[in-house]
């Protein structure tokens, strides 16, 4: 089983998930680019397509075969484009709030020519060249930020993401790991005739993950039957981090998901 973790977050976002099911799988979760202990590469080298790289590689390198792939938001969207581009590797799929992106839904309502969003994208990637990292006094503080933006999350689960999130500076501080770069999204992930290319694509069973609560809607009907063997599980009062949020019975729905699976 390989799991993939979101935007700005880490491997760690697997642990507690990893420990429930590595009794009856062999469990690996990574670093993307850019976050956790994995390197920074540099501008403009955070599309969707650079992160599907970088996993087809991992699977490659570790030998794993018909693997289960789980992935949550970013991760997701990552997961979707390897299963339709390796459905021969993967036995199922588990995308957590991963279908649409914010951007893909931006550009339905208000469409953009070509040109005008990779504008955008090239100033938003020399604002970032100009950005700099809040420096935090020690871990404690950084988890209250981290607090801040995920109300409904325990505070165990807070500090442990935020332990293994953040890096010491060399002035005694602590900032997150991750690059700011991967914040801006690449003008070339907003076409969503591509996603429907990319759903239309994955063969194995796949599980759709969405919290009652949540500021990601689910998207619509005909987008989601163009895969073609999947079941939507919705958690209520939980919202983006609904495998936190809703645990056990995140949890339930994924083991009794694998059951199914042949």
């Amino acid at each position: 089983m390989l799991m993939v973790h979101g935007l700005l977050d880490h491997a760690h976002n697997w642990d507690w998930i990893a420990s429930a099911l590595a009794d009856r799988h062999h469990v690996v979760a990574i670093d993307l680019r850019g976050h956790g202990d994995s390197d920074w590469t540099g501008r403009g080298s955070y599309a969707l397509s650079n992160h599907v790289i970088d996993l087809a590689d991992c699977v490659h390198t570790l030998g794993l075969d018909r693997l289960h792939l789980v992935g949550h938001s970013m991760g997701g969207h990552i997961a979707l484009r390897f299963a339709a581009t390796f459905p021969e590797q993967v036995r199922s799929l588990c995308s957590i709030e991963g279908v649409e992106l914010p951007i893909m839904r931006d550009q339905a309502k208000a469409p953009k020519p070509y040109p005008v969003r990779l504008r955008q994208w090239i100033d938003g990637q020399r604002r970032d060249r100009q950005r700099t990292p809040r420096i935090y006094a020690n871990v404690a503080e950084a988890a209250a930020r981290m607090a801040q933006h995920n109300p409904g999350v325990d505070a165990e689960t807070i500090a442990h993401l935020a332990q293994h999130g953040v890096t010491r500076t060399a002035d005694g501080g602590w900032r997150w790991k991750y690059d700011d770069a991967c914040r801006n999204r690449a003008p070339e992930d907003a076409h969503g005739v591509d996603l429907n290319e990319i759903l239309a694509a994955i063969a194995c069973p796949t599980l759709l993950a969405y919290g009652g609560d949540s500021w990601i809607p689910e998207p619509a009907a005909d987008r989601l039957a163009r895969i073609a063997d999947h079941r939507l599980v919705r958690f209520p009062g939980a919202s983006h981090w609904l495998h936190h949020q809703s645990r056990a019975a995140f949890l339930a729905a994924l083991t009794d998901f694998f059951e199914t699976v042949r």
